[in-house]
């Protein structure tokens, strides 16, 4: 078991158990899987750490994150047992940009299905015309345990959105935030 609760050696498990009924495919795919079998393909093969995760109690259910580079990125790989949370993700620039993506979906007619604040970015999501699941997010600069998420109203404005995130992670965190982007970056 990794500091994460995620089990790194189920990989090898599911995949002699596949194997047996011949077939081997993506967790991902079939919420039957933890998110560790995933993970040590990642660790092994691509050299990704696990950052985080949540075992079946948490409300996201189970899931494992992992980063190239947890200096840099919180996480570039997000694994949910939950199929109704697996998504794709883009990164935006700058808070407003995230704001003006916003307002574009919002505007196209697209429902928001929800919008976070996860201490370590802001996001919102919708669904595509063809269903899939798609997150815009914007990176805060700040550390915080995923997962997260606190709901977020994308209509407030920036610096109150900013002093969020950083009265979030104050209260959850030991260590003293680093800051945010000033706001010119935004």
């Amino acid at each position: 078991m990794s500091q994460h609760g995620v089990c790194h050696h189920d990989y090898e498990e599911n995949r002699q158990a596949d194997r047996a009924t011949d077939r081997w495919s993506s967790p991902r795919r079939h919420g039957r899987r933890k998110p560790g079998c995933a993970c040590a393909i990642y660790e092994d093969v691509l050299g990704l750490q696990v950052v985080g995760g949540s075992g079946e109690e948490n409300p996201f259910g189970a899931t494992a994150f992992l980063s190239s580079d947890p200096a840099e990125e919180s996480h570039q790989i997000a694994i949910f047992t939950n199929p109704a949370l697996r998504h794709i993700a883009f990164k935006v620039g700058t808070l407003a940009d995230l704001r003006a993506a916003y307002t574009r979906i919002v505007d196209m007619g697209l429902p928001i299905k929800m919008a976070f604040n996860h201490g370590v970015s802001l996001a919102f999501y919708f669904e595509d015309p063809e269903g899939n699941l798609v997150e815009v997010y914007w990176p805060t600069g700040m550390a915080f345990d995923q997962p997260y998420g606190d709901p977020l109203d994308l209509t407030l404005p920036e610096e109150a959105l900013r002093q969020r995130v950083e009265q979030l992670v104050r209260q959850a965190s030991e260590q003293v935030p680093v800051s945010l982007p000033s706001a010119s970056a935004s």
